[in-house]
Parts: structure tokens; sequence; C-alpha cells
């Protein structure tokens, strides 16, 4: 059993199965993992060829439809979901996994003089992987809060509202089948003019120097195609992609456990930052 959607620009979403009185969705194509495109050389002194790089290659999802019902009334509100060159996102939900993949309507197939008139749509994904709906979202923070309620205070045993672990190492686990950026969300509690962000795992180092003042929003975004560096400050997004110190490297996750800290001021001020690592998991096919 399968759950299919799809989304459009306006961001209507429509089941497009268990819903057979109107339409049938009866096939898919392009679910399995996809393509690669393997590079090699031919050498003289060698024989078959040298490996030079591989890579995957965008995905091509094939869906078809059988229309019931009002046939012509039903498909047009396809026409409304499947528009041909604009963006859509595609959702799957089976037994196993619950994901996601963005594209763009390629072509939109039908056969409207037939009994059974048919819709095919091809959708061009140029990343080829689905995502899980679930964000994952580890925090950095080196406060951690001790407060809970129901509380009990004793006379003269005070409870801390939170401690500072000048000493603390983030697991950040990557469970994709894949390598993977990350959105890293930083929030401003004071004056800041550094921060460094550290993997342990590979010493690699993301540094920027930029005066933050409180309840400054730093998002810094890691994915292939997607890198940025923003400042939200009293409403206004602001581009600082200049501040990120000349060395530095836009993180990616291994597979499995990746492990991080930060240093703000130098450590001064770790306080006042909190810091949050946003990402998701990520399949080859489902």
């Amino acid at each position: 059993m399968f759950v299919a959607r799809i989304e459009n620009t306006r961001n209507a979403i429509l089941t497009l199965t268990q819903n057979e009185s109107e339409f049938q969705l009866y096939n898919i194509e392009g679910l399995n993992p996809p393509s690669a495109q393997i590079n090699v050389a031919k050498v003289a002194s060698m024989d078959g060829s040298k490996f030079n790089s591989s890579k995957l290659l965008e995905r091509n999802l094939v869906i078809y439809i059988k229309l019931r019902g009002n046939v012509e009334e039903n498909r047009i509100r396809l026409y409304k979901f499947f528009n041909t060159k604009e963006w859509c996102k595609f959702y799957y939900k089976n037994n196993s996994r619950d994901v996601y993949i963005e594209g763009y309507v390629e072509n939109v197939d039908i056969t409207p003089f037939t009994n059974n008139e048919i819709m095919q749509v091809s959708i061009l994904c140029a990343n080829p992987f689905f995502k899980a709906i679930d964000e994952i979202v580890d925090d950095l923070s080196k406060v951690t809060k001790m407060f809970k309620f129901p509380f009990s205070i004793n006379v003269d045993e005070p409870i801390p509202f939170s401690i500072i672990d000048e000493e603390k190492i983030t697991n950040v686990i990557n469970n994709s089948e894949t390598k993977t950026g990350v959105i890293i969300d930083i929030n401003v509690l004071g004056s800041v003019n550094a921060l460094k962000i550290v993997c342990v795992s590979t010493g690699d180092i993301f540094e920027i120097k930029y005066p933050l003042i409180e309840n400054d929003r730093v998002v810094i975004n890691t994915n292939k195609g997607e890198k940025t560096i923003k400042l939200y400050r009293d409403g206004v997004e602001t581009n600082i992609f200049t501040s990120i110190v000349k060395g530095s490297k836009f993180f990616e996750l291994d597979i499995g456990e990746n492990y991080f800290s930060y240093l703000a001021e130098d450590g001064a001020c770790d306080e006042l930052i909190h810091i949050e690592f946003k990402h998701c998991t990520m399949y080859r096919g489902v």
C-alpha cells in the first residue's frame, strides 16, 4: 500500500491515491535509485580504462493516471497541479518510508479520444534524492536547560535554571544514503563579533566575523547548489557572505556520526549563541 500526493506552486496539495472514483494512479516510474554517469579515460599502457569520476544523474518521475467519473472535469483539475515548466513537490509514502522530492513538470500527455482516458506526467528532478518528511534538529548550544516542571525547591538547596558546558561536543548523526548539507540556524542573545564552528571529526572550520547584536538570527545553508549565509535583523534579510573568513569550509555530514563544537569570541561569549543543525535524511530510492 502506498500514498502519493502532489503539491503545486500555490502550495495546494492533491492526494492522487485512494480516490478511485475520480482517478486511479496505477504506475510510477523512477522510484528506483537513479542512474549514474561514470567517467573513464583510456590509457595506452593499460588494459581497459581508468576511472576519473562519477555522479548521479537527475531523476525522471513518470506518473500514469487513469481518469474516472467526470473525466473532463477531473482532467482539468489535474492540470492545475501538473503545470508544464513549473515547480512541483511529489510526496510518496509506503510502509517503510515517508518522503518527498521536488522537480519541474516536463510533459503532460493525455489520450482524450479513448474510452479509458490516460494521463501520463513526466517530472524532472534535478536533485535525484528523496528527502524524509521529518526534519532532524540537533542542538549544539553549550547552555543545558536544567529547570523543569513540576519542581520543588528546598531551603538552602537552590536549583539552577541552566548550566554552561564549555567542553560540549554534539554528535550529529546522518542516517542518509549519501553525504548531506545542513542548515545552521544561529540565534544571538547578546553582542558577538566572531563565531567559529568546528567539525571535530574532520578538523574543518567555518568562521564568520561580523558584528552581531541581540536578537539577530543567522542562517547558513551548506547544501550543494544552495550555499548561502543570511542575517535577519529587525525583519530585514541581509546577505553576509563576505563575512566568511578565508579558509572556511561549508560542512557536509558524512554518513553516520559527525561531531561538532563552536566558539563565540574565542569561547568568551559561548553562552550568547544558540545553534541548531537541521537536515533531512536522504534516500536514493523508495
